[in-house]
């Protein structure tokens, strides 16, 4: 059974065209890049635009946005204009996979959302933390991997 809110975006969608995500990353970080990359490779239910945090392409598109925030947090924006971060943002993404889809609709509900809160913080100071002992922008050492999937 499908929502009212889902039923109406597929009746839609025609008037509107494909629905799509943008996901702004940060590039400099390379578990947002692996991320990024697995992202990138699955089935999703609605297109997925991975963008780099305040690129130029990114300011030109969301002029009003905070985009050195965007730089810290993962941030979602909807083709309407909604914006998501840090822990929505994480969700929003899940929803957006068919095999991730129903843990993320389960882990969105109230009670269980402060679960997604921490462990959104918690991947986020472990990302800041590996990117802060980088001796330059984008360096990884022994201790994060870009090539090795964290996300499979």
């Amino acid at each position: 059974m499908i929502s009212y809110e889902l039923a109406s975006a597929i009746l839609e969608q025609e008037a509107r065209g494909p629905a799509c995500l943008t996901v702004l990353y940060d590039e400099t970080c390379p578990m947002c890049r692996q991320l990024r990359t697995w992202l990138a490779s699955q089935w999703v239910v609605v297109r997925l635009e991975l963008l780099a945090a305040a690129s130029p392409e990114a300011r030109r598109r969301y002029p009003l946005l905070d985009h050195e925030r965007t730089k810290t947090v993962l941030t979602v924006i909807t083709q309407d204009g909604a914006v998501f971060e840090g822990d929505r943002a994480w969700l929003v993404c899940a929803w957006a996979l068919p095999r991730w889809q129903p843990l993320a609709e389960q882990l969105g509900t109230r009670p269980r959302l402060a679960l997604v809160r921490v462990a959104s913080s918690l991947v986020n100071r472990h990302r800041l933390h590996y990117r802060g002992r980088s001796s330059h922008p984008g360096a990884c050492d022994a201790d994060c991997r870009s090539d090795t999937s964290v996300w499979a």
